[in-house]
């Protein structure tokens, strides 16, 4: 992990799991492990079809702000909840 926190995941996990720069990954604590999972909506454009033509621009427009660095950071959920709720 580098000093901003950024992990570099070996060539032959990102082939065996055929994700690639710019795919997003779900991170979960299991135990005292972090767990990385691709996200279902980075390979599946299929998926996306099962949703509103809302929902589908929705998730579209949150990929690309991702991608371009837009997102908001949280240091804890209460504070991603508190900025919902204003």
């Amino acid at each position: 992990m580098d000093s901003h926190g950024n992990v570099t995941l070996p060539k032959r996990f990102r082939e065996f799991l055929c994700i690639e720069g710019g795919d997003i990954l779900e991170a979960e604590m299991v135990d005292n492990a972090i767990v990385l999972k691709p996200c279902m909506v980075n390979k599946f454009p299929e998926a996306r079809e099962e949703l509103s033509a809302a929902g589908r621009e929705k998730i579209n427009e949150a990929l690309e702000a991702y991608k371009a660095g837009k997102v908001k950071n949280y240091e804890n959920v209460d504070d991603l909840i508190k900025n919902i709720n204003t």
